[in-house]
């Protein structure tokens, strides 16, 4: 496995021999950071819909929210949902919710019905005052694609975000570097400076990610890097998850979290440093 790296696995056997399956929360390293950012592309709705209800079993009053534009959020995803313009007025309706919950927050509707995401300057109050527990963030659009590229105005993460998760879904690999497969696929070819329909390879990854330009530009510098390869549903594509991810950690992320959501318990491994 190589002296930088090492895997936890996602199941623990505990001392009465019963097994406890590893939470979305302590795969990602959740500690004092209240808000995340999700960005790329392979799941990032379908991640902050299951970690916002494991936030929510433990006791917490979960935002979720979106800096671009997703579906609008319905039962049992969201137990509320606000559609807010003024800042202040959000604030004191978060103010009143003791109860553990999820509240779905967005500035309103657009023409087709989604969920239009609240301004950048919003971010800091909201995350003050204990106002609620968390604040999770979809902070990229890759329409239902397996990886992304950003465009120059993209992603929209706040600057004191303190933790970024960049996805991928490991199904994209070999595929062509094609619309169908890669959102932003023209932008993607560019970077890599080859022709549209080429097979994405580790070595592609691997450069789209240590590119300026490339999967994590945009992320905060004090923010946390975390990548979760997301739909690693057999046993080959859990060998590769595990060679990119190790390759990851030498290319700025700190943990990699590998996952299904095939199964009911998400997390199939971690690696970290």
């Amino acid at each position: 496995m190589g002296p930088l790296s090492k895997s936890v696995h996602a199941c623990k056997l505990l001392e009465e021999g019963l097994v406890r399956v590893m939470t979305l929360k302590e795969a990602l390293g959740l500690g004092e950071e209240k808000m995340l950012c999700l960005i790329g592309a392979g799941g990032k709705t379908t991640t902050m819909f299951r970690l916002a209800q494991e936030l929510w079993r433990e006791g917490g009053r979960v935002l979720i929210t979106t800096t671009t534009r997703i579906f609008k959020p319905t039962s049992p995803h969201v137990h509320k949902l606000y559609l807010a313009q003024e800042l202040k007025a959000l604030c004191l309706e978060l103010s009143k919710i003791k109860e553990a919950t999820i509240v779905g927050v967005g500035y309103g509707l657009d023409d087709d019905g989604k969920l239009i995401g609240l301004p950048l300057a919003w971010f800091d109050s909201l995350g003050e005052d204990g106002k609620v527990d968390w604040i999770l963030v979809e902070a990229d659009g890759a329409a239902s694609r397996l990886f992304k590229v950003p465009l120059e105005h993209e992603p929209v993460v706040p600057d004191r975000c303190p933790l970024t998760v960049w996805m991928m879904g490991i199904k994209a690999l070999g595929q062509p570097i094609t619309s169908d497969w890669v959102h932003r696929a023209e932008r993607a070819a560019t970077l890599l400076g080859v022709e549209a329909g080429t097979q994405l390879t580790h070595e592609h990854i691997l450069d789209l990610i240590e590119n300026p330009l490339g999967c994590l530009k945009g992320v905060p510098a004090r923010s946390r890097k975390v990548a979760i390869i997301n739909q690693v549903d057999g046993e080959e594509e859990l060998e590769e998850a595990r060679k990119l991810g190790r390759a990851f950690l030498r290319h700025g992320l700190e943990r990699v979290v590998v996952t299904s959501f095939l199964d009911q318990h998400a997390v199939r491994e971690v690696i970290t440093r």
